[in-house]
């Protein structure tokens, strides 16, 4: 299991947070984790998608910053390797 790959990114806006990490399960699976919710609330969601590669996860990390992006969120953190252009 290579942690050095696993990628964790957070987009804020106003009073909302909403975060995406990449990274493998025990069996070495690559998973993106999504986790959203109020800033500062103890309440919030989260939904694991299974990715059949590495790549595929990435790819789903591009598309969800693009759309973070569009509803007017801010990158405040990148942890990893991670590249709006990588592949």
């Amino acid at each position: 299991m290579d942690t050095d790959a696993w990628v964790k990114l957070r987009w804020e806006k106003e009073s909302r947070y909403y975060e995406a990490h990449l990274h493998q399960d025990l069996w070495g699976e690559w998973i993106v984790t999504r986790v959203w919710g109020r800033r500062g609330g103890r309440l919030g969601r989260v939904l694991h998608v299974p990715c059949p590669s590495r790549a595929d996860g990435m790819k789903l990390l591009r598309q969800i910053d693009r759309t973070r992006q569009r509803h007017g969120y801010r990158c405040v953190r990148i942890d990893g390797p991670y590249s709006v252009n990588s592949g």
